[in-house]
C-alpha cells in the first residue's frame, strides 16, 4: 500500500465466519491467518518470508502481528500445517503477541523446539502435539487434520467446522500416490468431505501454472538410484532442500544401491535429521556421517549431501565451490542439484553453478534428469480436488498475484460460483450471506534486523540501502564564536572517496565557500549542517555521479 494511501481499518465483526489473511496472499512466504466466527479467532500458520538482496542486513521478513496481537485474548490456538519455515518459522518471533496454545504434529513439534530455544521460550509456549486425523476441539471451531502429501513429513489440510458450515484451508498439498515418506491421498476420504457443507475452499496456489502430471517422489528414487550408477568410481555430491525428509530418504535409497554411504553438510540438514529421527523416521538408515567420519573413506563410496541448493552464500555447496570447508571438490566430481529454482535465486544459483564447472565439476539439474519433483500440486490435482469437494466459494492464497488470479479462472472454470481475490489483511466475511470483503485490519511487513524487529519502510533500511547504493559521507565542521571555521575540516567518505585522494580538498574548498555565503545565519546549527551537506552532494554529484548521505558534525568553541 503508497505510503500516502489513507485506508479506514476495521475491527473484525462480532457475528459471522471471517477470514482475515496477515501474510501469504499476493507473496509466497509469511503465511499467518485467522479466523473469525462470533468473536472468536483461531490462528493458523505463522511464517516466515526470506529477503533478498534488496534489503542489506536482513535475512529474515515476518508478518506485522498487530491486529493478532489486540485480539489475542479471543485466540483459541495456533494450529500448524506442516513445518517449513514459511508456515512455522515465526511462531518463535510472534508469539508473545499471539500468547496461545499452538497445535502441531510430531515432527513439527522437533522442528518448533529449536526456534523457541533461540528466543528463550522453550517451556513457555504451550505446545499441544497432535497426529494426522486427529480432531481439535478449539470451540467455536472444530479443527480436522486431513493427511496430505508435501515435501515434508506430517502436512495437513484443516478442515474447520463451525456453526455456518466448513472451511479447507488447504496448506501446502500434493497428490502423490506412491510417496516415500507418509500415506498415499485417501481419495475415498476426501470425496466424502464434500457432505461437510464447504463453504470455501482456501487454497495454494503455488503450482496453479504447472499442466499434467507431476511425477512422484518414488520416481525421484528411481531416477536417482541411475544417475549414482553412471557416476560409479566418481565423488558425487547432492543439494537440495534440507527440510525435504522424503528426498533425503531417496538419496539415502539410492546410495545404498550404488553401495555408498551418505555423509550430510550443513547444520539445517542435521537438524532436520534429528527432528525427523526423533519423529520416527529415517529408520532403515540407521546413522549418516559426518564431514569427519566420511574421511575414512574413498570419494566412490560417499554421497555428500549439502545445503546451497538457492545459491545461498556461506552454505555448503557454496563453500565448495570457493574450495573452503571440509571437502574439497576434485575435476570430474558430479553434483546433483536436486530441488527447484525459486523464483529471484536464479543469478545467485548460477553463480555457485559457473564456479563449480569452472573447478571441474559435472552438473547434473532438473533439466538433464528426473531429481525433483514439486511438494505443491499442479492444475490437474486442483481441478480433481475441487471436483471432490465442490465448495461454494474459492479463496485463492499462497501467492503473487499472477498466481491467484490463475487460480481464481481455474476455480471458475471447476464450477465454485464465488471466487474472492484477496489481499493482506483484508476482511472477507464467507458467512452468513454470500461472500464479500467488508473492511480491512493494519497488515505489514516487518523485518528482522539482528536483535530488533522494524517496519519494512523505516528510515533505516531506507538509509542503508541509500548508503550501498551511493555512499555516505561524514564531514567534521569546527567553529568559532563568530562561524568561521577553524582548523581544516575533517571527511570520511568509506567506499566512496579514497583516503589520500585530492578531492578531499575540492569538498573543503566547496564548504567554506558555502559557509562563507551564508555568515549571517552561522549561528543556527540546522542552517550550518544544510549547507555543508548541500556543497557536499554537489560535488560528489559532480565527480562521482552519486547522491550520497552526508551526516554534518558541528563543534562550536
Amino acid at each position: 500500500m503508497p505510503e500516502n494511501e489513507k485506508t479506514d481499518f476495521i475491527t473484525v465483526p462480532d457475528q459471522g465466519l471471517f477470514f482475515v489473511p496477515l501474510g501469504g496472499v499476493g507473496e509466497i512466504g509469511m503465511n499467518f491467518a485467522l479466523y473469525a466466527c462470533d468473536g472468536s479467532y483461531l490462528a493458523v500458520d505463522c511464517g516466515i518470508g526470506f529477503a533478498g538482496d534488496g534489503l542489506p542486513g536482513i535475512d529474515m521478513l515476518l508478518p506485522d502481528a498487530e491486529y493478532a496481537a489486540r485480539v489475542s485474548k479471543k485466540i483459541k490456538g495456533l494450529v500448524i500445517t506442516h513445518a517449513h519455515e514459511d508456515h512455522i518459522g515465526a511462531v518463535g518471533k510472534l508469539w508473545r503477541d499471539l500468547k496461545c496454545p499452538v497445535y502441531v504434529t510430531p515432527f513439527a513439534a522437533e522442528m518448533l523446539e529449536t526456534r523457541l530455544d533461540e528466543e528463550c521460550l522453550l517451556g513457555r509456549v504451550p505446545v499441544v502435539v497432535v497426529n494426522e486425523g486427529d480432531y481439535i476441539d478449539l470451540d467455536p471451531f472444530e479443527i480436522e487434520l486431513v493427511s496430505m502429501t508435501h515435501s515434508i513429513p506430517e502436512s495437513s489440510s484443516l478442515l474447520i467446522k463451525t456453526r455456518y458450515g466448513s472451511v479447507f484451508h488447504t496448506g501446502d498439498w500434493r497428490f502423490d500416490d506412491a510417496p516415500v515418506v507418509g500415506k498415499a491421498p485417501d481419495y475415498k476420504a476426501l470425496k466424502e468431505l464434500k457432505s461437510e457443507n464447504i463453504l470455501a475452499l482456501v487454497g495454494d496456489s503455488t503450482n496453479v501454472f504447472v499442466d499434467g502430471d507431476i511425477p512422484s517422489e518414488t520416481d525421484v528414487r528411481d531416477s536417482l538410484t541411475e544417475v549414482f550408477a553412471r557416476a560409479r568410481g566418481k565423488g558425487l555430491i547432492v543439494t537440495c532442500f534440507a527440510s525435504n525428509v522424503g528426498r533425503l530418504e531417496s538419496i539415502a535409497a539410492a546410495a545404498r544401491e550404488n553401495g555408498r554411504e551418505v555423509c550430510l553438510l550443513g547444520r539445517s540438514l542435521w537438524r532436520v535429521e534429528g527432528a525427523g529421527r526423533a519423529a520416527g523416521y529415517f529408520r532403515d538408515y540407521p546413522f549418516f556421517l559426518t564431514d569427519d567420519e566420511a574421511s575414512g573413506y574413498t570419494p566412490d563410496k560417499i554421497v555428500y549431501v549439502c545445503t546451497g541448493c538457492q545459491g545461498e552464500p556461506r552454505s555448503a555447496l557454496s563453500n565448495l565451490s570457493y574450495d573452503v570447508g571440509p571437502v574439497r571438490l576434485k575435476k570430474g566430481d558430479v553434483i546433483v542439484f536436486s530441488a527447484r529454482v525459486i523464483p529471484g535465486n536464479e543469478q545467485a544459483i548460477a553463480n555457485v553453478q559457473n564456479r563449480l564447472i569452472a573447478r571441474g565439476a559435472e552438473l547434473v539439474t532438473a533439466k538433464d534428469a528426473l531429481v525433483h519433483v514439486s511438494g505443491h500440486s499442479g492444475r490437474k490435482d486442483m481441478q480433481k480436488l475441487y471436483a471432490f469437494l465442490k465448495p461454494r466459494t474459492a479463496v485463492p492464497v499462497h501467492g503473487e498475484a499472477a498466481h491467484l488470479h490463475e487460480h481464481a479462472d481455474l476455480a471458475r472454470a471447476s464450477g465454485v460460483k464465488n471466487v474472492c481475490l484477496i489481499a493482506d489483511g483484508d476482511v472477507l466475511r464467507l458467512a452468513p450471506d454470500d461472500p464479500e470483503t467488508v473492511g480491512k485490519v493494519k497488515t505489514g511487513v516487518m523485518a528482522v534486523d539482528g536483535k530488533k524487529i522494524i517496519p519494512l519502510n523505516s528510515s533505516v533500511l531506507r538509509q542503508r540501502r541509500r548508503m550501498i547504493d551511493d555512499g555516505t559521507v561524514v564531514a567534521t565542521v569546527v567553529l568559532n564564536d563568530k562561524g568561521e571555521v577553524l582548523g581544516r575540516i575533517q571527511f570520511s567518505a568509506v567506499g566512496l572517496i579514497e583516503n589520500d585522494s585530492d578531492e578531499f580538498a575540492v569538498l573543503e574548498d566547496a564548504v567554506k565557500a558555502a559557509l562563507s555565503e551564508n555568515a549571517e545565519y552561522a549561528a543556527d546549527d540546522k542552517t550550518v549542517s544544510d549547507a555543508v551537506k548541500a556543497a557536499v552532494r554537489r560535488v560528489v554529484v559532480e565527480t562521482h555521479g552519486r547522491r550520497p548521505m552526508v551526516d554534518v558534525h558541528l563543534v562550536r568553541v
